[in-house]
């Protein structure tokens, strides 16, 4: 990325600049309370894909008077770490429709996307469709379907 990328929206810049200034960081609930803050801002309010690679450039750039080089890489590896947990655990689909087995329809799509690559090079889905409606068959009964759309009011 070049320096042009690095940009800060004025608001997401508001809550890093409430969390960076305060003198520990991550140290004591509080502090955590606001890193915790600043990252939802930055997936609430970002248009553009942020990553740790963004939020590296910030943080060497403001803790690089304020510690020495081996102390300031510790905590921003471990500042970087903690991001890049939050950002995968927002990007992680919910509910699990496997798991709660409540609509068959959405389960099916889920099935359908599993899938792998060959030796060819080739996609291929874990489950056929045979196979997917044998495990719709076992979960929702032989006649899912007909009680699906009768259950929700569907011709």
């Amino acid at each position: 990325m070049t320096k042009a990328n690095y940009k800060m929206p004025e608001l997401i810049e508001k809550y890093y600049k409430g969390w960076i200034k305060w003198p520990t960081l991550l140290q004591d609930h509080p502090d955590r309370e606001r890193f915790y803050r600043f990252v939802k801002a930055c997936i609430r309010y970002s248009r553009r894909n942020i990553d740790t690679g963004w939020l590296r450039y910030f943080l060497e750039r403001d803790l690089a008077k304020r510690y020495s080089d081996q102390y300031r890489d510790e905590i921003i590896a471990e500042i970087l770490i903690l991001f890049e947990r939050i950002l995968d655990f927002n990007k992680t689909s919910f509910p699990d429709h496997i798991l709660e087995m409540k609509n068959p329809y959405a389960i099916y799509v889920v099935l359908r996307r599993y899938g792998y690559v060959d030796k060819d090079g080739k996609e291929k889905p874990y489950y056929s469709d045979a196979k997917i409606e044998k495990i719709l068959r076992d979960n929702f009964g032989p006649s899912w379907r007909e009680d699906y759309r009768r259950k929700h009011g569907l011709p």
